[in-house]
């Protein structure tokens, strides 16, 4: 009894014993569907709302205005500073607010081939400023342009009747688990556009830069719908909708388990069944009824070519490797305590591979 009673009274002043394991990691990151793991910054996606009236080349709008939203390399999310003053309160430091200021957000494109992201600024320099176009008119930026008899009539800079904002609005989307977050730039106008450098001895990729200044920042969340919402995002013009061979809607795997195996087959059919049941069969879409029947179909189909020899050598294969993988965790360089405190208190672990 003092064998377990010792075992007791450990267990209840130190139940983690000599070694920790990775439990406070996976309860914060992954718990919840991965609900508070990090964003990963390459999963986002910009949209440009062009008004087309304001387009000198249409052409631009009807082909490319989806497309330039799919070449943004990097992307800044807005940046804010506010001036406070720190004012005196019957001697104690009170701090005010007196403005916020916006800072600029810097896009980065990709300098395709076809010039899209170069048509995006030359429409965009040709309606807010007369020069592209007076520059192409002989005599124009010569020394005589303003001499009697060789006037120029041409309106330079400004002066080309822009009224109307080039940009409505443009939004960056950051995305992670099926959902965005989205920051909307209101009235947002290029500050500076930058094209690349060429270099014989360089084989990286060309592309182009434009730094963004704005009035507000407007916050927004919703579901990724593809093709839908974020605007373009997803749509069948530049992605691959096809579902993959392994998932449950291409066909699955004739396995049990797996995320396209007939276990996640049933559990993905029932669930609609059972949403169906609980909120009505009003409450699925035409796409859900679908893709249920297809998956339905699917995981009948795979679960049909099951064996008890197919299934037992899955189940002994997924035991095999949890063990396998229990035991090569790593421990090297980690100082383990042993019973030898007039020499040596511990000693360094060492990695021990299974076969």
């Amino acid at each position: 009894m003092s064998g377990f009673g010792d075992q007791l009274v450990q267990g209840l002043l130190n139940p983690k014993g000599n070694v920790a394991d990775w439990r406070h990691a996976s309860r914060l990151f992954t718990d919840s569907d991965f609900r508070l793991a990090p964003k990963s910054k390459f999963n986002f996606y910009v949209n440009f709302s062009i008004n087309t009236n304001a387009l000198k080349s249409l052409n631009f709008s009807y082909r490319h205005a989806s497309e330039i939203n799919m070449l943004v390399k990097t992307c800044e999310l807005p940046k804010f500073t506010i001036d406070t003053v720190a004012a005196d309160q019957y001697n104690r430091k009170h701090i005010i607010q007196t403005k916020i200021n916006y800072q600029p957000v810097n896009i980065t494109f990709h300098d395709d081939r076809l010039g899209v992201v170069g048509q995006l600024w030359q429409n965009y320099y040709s309606y807010y400023y007369a020069d592209p176009t007076v520059a192409k008119q002989p005599s124009a930026y010569k020394n005589t342009a303003y001499s009697p008899g060789t006037l120029i009539t041409a309106p330079y800079g400004l002066d080309n009747n822009s009224s109307i904002p080039f940009f409505d609005k443009i939004t960056i989307y950051q995305m992670a688990n099926h959902q965005y977050q989205s920051y909307t730039l209101v009235n947002p106008k290029i500050a500076s556009w930058s094209h690349d450098s060429m270099d014989m001895s360089s084989s990286q990729a060309a592309s182009q830069a434009m730094s963004l200044v704005y009035e507000a920042v407007a916050y927004n969340t919703g579901p990724v719908v593809p093709g839908s919402d974020p605007p373009g995002f997803g749509g069948p013009d530049h992605y691959d909708t096809v579902p993959s061979p392994l998932s449950l809607a291409g066909g699955g795997t004739k396995t049990l388990l797996g995320t396209g195996g007939v276990l996640a087959g049933l559990a993905s059919t029932f669930g609609v069944v059972g949403q169906a049941m609980t909120d009505g069969l009003d409450s699925l879409t035409t796409g859900q009824i679908v893709g249920a029947a297809i998956t339905a179909v699917n995981t009948y189909n795979n679960a049909s070519k099951l064996t008890s020899t197919s299934i037992r050598n899955e189940l002994t294969n997924v035991a095999t490797t949890g063990i396998r993988n229990l035991g090569n965790v790593g421990l090297n360089n980690i100082r383990m305590p042993i019973n030898d405190t007039a020499n040596n208190p511990s000693t360094v672990a060492t990695q021990r591979q299974l076969p």
